[in-house]
């Protein structure tokens, strides 16, 4: 197993049953002015909440530009990124491509979208890269949901992802509903660290992570815990918006049983100041189209 030189703020998957960590970052980073891309109001929720949603972000127009690349990039991709797929247990339908910001196009333009990225480079208070990018789908009356987790639990045990100074960033292509498996967050959960127990598996095992959790699982009691502080809360927004969320903060999702497809483009943005070290508890890094290693900090691209 890989050692880190740097010692590790947030030990998990270390045989143990698990612990709660305080987090010993902020979640914003900088000071609201007049100027700031956020309202006050928005930033204290992000602050307190760990997740934001910002509604009509793209326009009509925008949107219908933006599924026809994601159309033409999942159709391609058998061919195209073979690799960088994950299709439903059913191995017919396509779940998930990643690495979508390595695609020439409107897919990679987007990540550079001044209304999504002035507002994480704000909260960072940094240059940010992205670390991680995909297309996620969920068809209708199959596509599966996942359990609670943190992301940072995974990237900081399987990629090396030092603290917590990333935000996810999902530009919703289909309104987000219940009855599509919209996304659920527990509130305030950002703000503790849950170690997990269990081992990481070899590095092909993000593949059947992607359909079926089995590792960086939290257990029961700490969910229990995390809710009766926090409650849990579902997102309901149309199409267009972008939700922010903290990389810390836990969230589930549900099956799709509604007759529509639904679907997202995501970015994970990581400060220029938290590149990854090697994994905390991971033989091997994960590929670069699941952890970025080459860094290329992003500037404003104002679309056409």
């Amino acid at each position: 197993m890989i050692v880190s030189a740097v010692r590790d703020p947030y030990p998990t998957r270390d045989k143990s049953e698990g612990a709660l960590i305080r987090r010993a970052e902020p979640v914003v980073y900088s000071e609201w002015t007049e100027d700031s891309p956020l309202t006050k109001e928005q930033m204290a929720q992000f602050e307190r909440d760990g997740y934001l949603v910002l509604t009509d972000v793209f326009s009509a127009h925008e949107l219908n530009e933006l599924r026809a690349a994601a159309e033409r990039a999942s159709k391609n991709c058998a061919q195209t990124h073979a690799g960088q797929l994950i299709k439903e247990a059913d191995g017919e339908q396509l779940r998930t491509l990643f690495g979508v910001h390595g695609m020439e196009g409107l897919l990679k333009e987007t990540a550079s979208n001044p209304r999504m990225l002035e507002v994480v480079q704000f909260l960072l208070n940094d240059s940010v890269y992205i670390h991680q990018s995909r297309l996620n789908f969920k068809s209708p009356h199959y596509g599966s949901g996942f359990e609670w987790h943190s992301d940072f639990e995974t990237w900081h045990a399987e990629d090396g992802m030092p603290g917590m100074r990333a935000i996810s960033a999902t530009v919703l292509l289909t309104d987000e509903i219940s009855a599509d498996g919209s996304l659920k967050f527990m509130p305030r959960s950002h703000k503790t660290f849950v170690a997990c127990p269990g081992e990481t598996p070899d590095s092909t095992g993000y593949r059947e992570a992607f359909k079926k959790q089995a590792v960086g699982k939290p257990p029961a009691l700490f969910l229990d815990l995390l809710e009766e502080s926090g409650g849990v809360q579902e997102v309901v927004a149309p199409a267009g918006s972008v939700l922010l969320f903290d990389c810390n903060v836990m969230h589930g999702a549900g099956k799709n049983t509604s007759d529509h497809l639904r679907a997202n483009l995501f970015y994970v943005y990581n400060a220029v100041s938290n590149v990854l070290n090697s994994p905390y508890a991971a033989d091997t890094p994960r590929p670069e189209f699941l952890a970025a290693r080459t860094i290329e900090p992003l500037s404003l691209q104002v679309p056409a």
